[in-house]
């Protein structure tokens, strides 16, 4: 699996978040993860939900990495939403409200390559001005899909 998250990314891949809240938008980026990966839903769902009670994906500054490990999987799926709004009960430990979400599913069997693009996506993610162009691109996810594959 290569380090750079980028090359995992595609025009469906990117989406504009119409929720409200946490579990909304997450219904959103799991039902367009389960269209990608091809896996059932409920195993995205439960997997997804798993590790978020584990300890929260928000990190702080508007950002949240949702990840998860599978095995039916040939190849990593990302998904970047943005949020149209404040997702306010998305609380990163900064306080700040979750704006822009990126989740990774990638397969289970090489656990150093997951580590290594969970943290090409963080890197860039936490690059400084990335989160406001995204957030200046939600006109459309065609803008938004450029934005991305620009950073």
């Amino acid at each position: 699996m290569a380090c750079d998250f980028l090359n995992y990314i595609t025009r469906d891949s990117v989406m504009i978040l119409d929720g409200e809240d946490k579990l909304k938008i997450m219904d959103e980026i799991i039902s367009r993860a389960a269209d990608l990966t091809k896996l059932n839903r409920d195993t995205i769902y439960r997997l997804t939900w798993k590790r978020e009670k584990m300890m929260t994906t928000a990190v702080g500054k508007g950002l949240a990495l949702p990840h998860i490990r599978v095995n039916d999987i040939p190849a990593p799926v990302i998904v970047i939403g943005v949020a149209k709004n404040d997702i306010a009960d998305y609380v990163a430990q900064d306080g700040k409200a979750v704006r822009v979400v990126v989740f990774m599913a990638a397969p289970d069997e090489d656990q150093d390559a997951y580590l290594q693009l969970l943290g090409s996506v963080s890197r860039k993610m936490r690059e400084e001005g990335v989160i406001e162009k995204l957030l200046e691109s939600t006109e459309n996810a065609a803008v938004l899909y450029n934005t991305v594959t620009a950073l």
